[in-house]
């Protein structure tokens, strides 16, 4: 049965591997940096291995509480039953005392019971519940509890302390030097006002639309003199090049070619203006002074935890929802208007040059 020690039972007895299992977005795995941060304070002396995607991964390079990184490609090298198989076997043979399931899955849940490990921490949701030995039980709410909190909590099931709320990303000085290099050849100084506009995001529901963003990029390149650089990912490159159409000034058009070679470019800008996304949570951790777009996700939950932050949004009588059974067309999205995105970036503009 799951465990609920008392305040001096929390802390596990002979734990020097532990693993903790995050295979989804950007966002998700950042959001649990804090998280791993108490674990490394409660259990200095084990190896934290952190189980992620290939694509995500990249994020923790640098972390200091993460000692290693293990990649769970299931469309790629773990594709089909067999490689999979294999997988399991390579992770029991690991011997993990402890595996914390931050993911809420059925996966998570089933992965930390094969890996062997005497203890095993997750949400009691989802199937394969009754394999942990210690679980929390709650439920939360749309519009109540960030996602740093929930992980902090779960994790308190097994730490003593508090936690402290703030994402860990790391650069470092090569990664900074590199895309200062970039900046420069395409002729931006550091007395440049340089703005970074991100606007994708993994799905159509949460993209602000395009002639929005190209009003936006005009009025800033206009009033503030502000360079525009428009960020894309790996299959936006139509994304920003409709922007660029739309726009009466020229801004810059670039696709990172890595999530580190992108928190670097972010890191150099003056301001960040994106929806919410991966990118936005990059931003978050390191930072930057951001205006971040919400359309039906839950944006007290998943709001970029920065004091540098703001968010926009149109609220909606049907919110919270269920956002990919729009009846109405995402209209928290599609039909947010200019005017308060324009209204926060000026707030954060001026709030940067106090």
């Amino acid at each position: 049965m799951p465990h609920y020690g008392s305040r001096d039972e929390k802390i596990l007895p002979n734990i020097n591997k532990i693993l903790v299992i995050r295979v989804d977005g950007i966002g998700d795995l950042l959001n649990s940096t804090p998280a791993i941060a108490l674990l490394r304070e409660n259990y200095p002396s084990a190896e934290i291995t952190v189980l992620a995607r290939p694509l995500n991964a990249p994020v923790l390079i640098g972390n200091p509480d993460v000692d290693r990184i293990l990649i769970f490609d299931r469309k790629g090298k773990h594709r089909g039953i067999t490689a999979q198989l294999q997988f399991y076997r390579q992770l029991r043979r690991e011997r993990f005392q402890l595996v914390v399931a931050m993911q809420t899955a059925m996966w998570s849940h089933v992965v930390a019971f094969l890996s062997g490990a005497p203890y095993r921490l997750g949400r009691y949701q989802k199937r394969f519940r009754s394999t942990l030995t210690h679980a929390w039980r709650g439920r939360y709410r749309k519009g109540e509890t960030h996602e740093v909190d929930r992980n902090l909590e779960l994790v308190r099931l097994i730490c003593k302390g508090e936690g402290k709320r703030k994402l860990v990303f790391h650069l470092s000085l090569d990664e900074i030097a590199a895309a200062k290099a970039h900046l420069a050849a395409w002729g931006i100084t550091p007395d440049t006002f340089l703005i970074g506009i991100h606007p994708g995001g993994s799905s159509f529901d949460k993209r602000w639309p395009e002639k929005q963003y190209a009003e936006l990029a005009d009025r800033l390149s206009h009033q503030y003199n502000a360079r525009i650089l428009l960020l894309r990912g790996p299959e936006e490159a139509e994304l920003v090049e409709n922007i660029q159409d739309a726009m009466e000034s020229r801004g810059i058009l670039y696709g990172p070619e890595s999530i580190r070679e992108l928190g670097a470019l972010l890191s150099c800008c003056d301001l960040v203006v994106c929806n919410d996304s991966g990118p936005m949570h990059i931003a978050a951790a390191l930072g930057v002074p951001m205006v971040a777009i919400f359309g039906p996700t839950d944006h007290v939950a998943w709001h970029p935890l920065s004091k540098n932050a703001s968010v926009v949004r149109r609220d909606m009588p049907c919110w919270p929802c269920s956002a990919h059974k729009c009846k109405i067309g995402w209209e928290c999205t599609k039909k947010l208007p200019v005017e308060p995105v324009w209204d926060a970036t000026e707030l954060t503009i001026e709030a940067r040059e106090k």
